[in-house]
């Protein structure tokens, strides 16, 4: 499945993450993940919320598991 971005007319399969922050919603009190993407091709950015019981855990993968890439890894495992 792709997506057509709304400025460039471009059409991608993934957006870039530029923005995750784990939020409460000042109506409702409920949690979740302020997510803000980005087109790959102009930049253009799009917002998403995620509720955060629709978080699911990877099986087998963990911040030292070596398949994981550095951005994605937690600053006490970049720590030297």
């Amino acid at each position: 499945m792709s997506i057509t971005c709304i400025s460039c007319h471009q059409a991608t399969h993934h957006l870039n993450p530029t923005q995750a922050e784990i939020t409460q919603q000042p109506e409702s009190g409920e949690w979740g993940i302020d997510l803000l993407l980005t087109c790959p091709h102009c930049g253009q950015r799009y917002s998403a919320w995620v509720l955060n019981w629709d978080v699911v855990p990877l099986k087998g993968i963990t911040a030292n598991s070596p398949s994981t890439p550095p951005h994605h890894q937690t600053l006490e495992v970049n720590k030297p």
